[in-house]
């Protein structure tokens, strides 16, 4: 009757420590701001002059769907705030933009 006890609170102890255990996924996304200079809503890409730190000056990029989604033709021009797929910004390579912000 002992070692049944003592199975019993085994179990109950591991089964606490399962959400503990449980991988976690994080992404780090830049957050950017700048005055579009091109949009193609058809092939999703855009031009956007970034004033925002090392990343200034103008750079193309993808949009991802909710993006895309979030704009229309009358909303592709002016200043837009926005996350990328990255924690950094480098010449050469094109990013996606995951999400537009309101400013």
């Amino acid at each position: 009757m002992n070692s049944k006890k003592v199975l019993a609170c085994a179990v109950i102890m591991l089964s606490d420590l399962v959400p503990l255990a449980s991988p976690a996924f994080a992404t780090d996304e830049l957050y950017l701001c700048g005055v579009v200079q091109d949009a193609n809503l058809t092939n999703q890409l855009i031009t956007i002059d970034v004033a925002s730190g090392g990343c200034r000056g103008p750079r193309a990029f993808k949009l991802a769907a909710a993006a895309a989604k979030a704009l229309t033709s009358q909303t592709t021009s002016g200043r837009k705030c926005f996350f990328i797929n990255s924690n950094r910004c480098q010449a050469g390579y094109t990013y996606t933009i995951t999400k537009i912000t309101p400013e």
